[in-house]
């Protein structure tokens, strides 16, 4: 059964690429990249210090006397974060094979579930906590730029995120009893007593290792900077200069919205549209610009889309050498 789960979704992940590779118009990716010339190796560059930064985030939420090298969970993390990207079940997909891999790792299924959990928490908190702070910074400085009606909806969106942050950190934090299993008596039971479980393993977890968890949540900060930089460049160098902090607006914004589409293979025209909604909330209508931005971003994410297949293969190459020759992946 297991078997047969894994090669479905093993051919959805391969269909959902090709459709995303039909819908992407490689040659004009190509050309944009020529023109940009040696430029466009800073996109890949702040992409790759991202997924590294990532990485090392993640490298803090495990707690395993069997804990991967540094490079490997970069691997790992940046297959999974393909999956996330091109199979319709989104992060629930990606988090299992994450789990998987780990514990093909060595790492204890329960320590390997527990840390992708921690670290796509930590990730979604850091995230939406960024954009507290940038649409802080818009209302300040930015708000001329807008109509009441567009402020109104930047101030509700604000006390919005504020609220969730605040009920995520406390419901991750706050003290609670272990469920127990023998209290289930249904399916329903067996979810709601499972979620209660996690969530009481994570709270300890933070408990225990509060360094390692606040180093992980700065970390996944620094990540969505770092991945910021991808749109600075990508405007910088189409001579459309912008500073940090909106490239991180924008940027953060784009995630955000992108992952109300995520049942979408690809986010396939959906970021395009989201893509121009944000530019012009900084007032850059321009088509050109529009359009030079999608091709370029879904040009990066074609290349870290084959990065992952490369380190896929990469990963059960050496994981069967290693079963071959009898010993223990550390």
């Amino acid at each position: 059964m297991k078997k047969t789960l894994r090669i479905l979704l093993a051919v959805s992940i391969l269909v959902c690429f090709f459709i995303f590779l039909r819908a992407t118009n490689v040659g004009a990716s190509l050309h944009l990249i020529r023109q940009l010339g040696f430029y466009s190796a800073f996109i890949l560059v702040a992409t790759f210090l991202a997924g590294l930064v990532g990485a090392c985030g993640w490298k803090c939420c495990i707690v395993s006397r069997r804990k991967p090298p540094l490079a490997r969970l970069f691997m790992i993390r940046q297959t999974g974060n393909a999956i996330l990207m091109f199979n319709p079940t989104g992060a629930i997909a990606g988090e299992l094979f994450n789990t998987q891999m780990l514990t093909g790792e060595g790492v204890e299924k329960q320590d390997a579930l527990k840390s992708a959990l921690l670290a796509r928490i930590l990730m979604i908190l850091s995230q939406l906590l960024l954009l507290v702070i940038v649409l802080v910074r818009f209302m300040f400085f930015l708000s001329d730029k807008l109509s009441q009606e567009m402020i109104f909806a930047v101030r509700l969106c604000f006390l919005v995120l504020l609220l969730v942050v605040s009920g995520l950190a406390f419901l991750l934090l706050r003290k609670g009893k272990e469920t127990v299993s023998g209290l289930k008596k249904n399916k329903l039971h067996k979810i709601i007593s499972r979620i209660g479980e996690m969530r009481f393993l994570l709270a300890a977890h933070i408990r225990i290792h509060p360094g390692k968890t606040t180093a992980a949540f700065l970390l996944f900060s620094a990540h969505w900077i770092l991945g910021s930089l991808e749109l600075f460049f990508i405007l910088y160098f189409l001579h459309y200069p912008i500073d940090v902090w909106d490239s991180l607006f924008l940027d953060t914004l784009i995630i955000v919205l992108k992952s109300t589409a995520a049942f979408i293979p690809g986010q396939l025209g959906a970021e395009e549209l989201i893509n121009r909604c944000a530019l012009h909330l900084l007032g850059m209508d321009s088509s050109y610009l529009w359009l030079s931005v999608s091709i370029l971003r879904r040009a990066r994410q074609l290349f870290w889309g084959g990065m992952a297949l490369f380190f896929y293969v990469r990963l059960k190459s050496v994981k069967n050498s290693m079963k071959n020759h009898g010993d223990t992946v550390c």
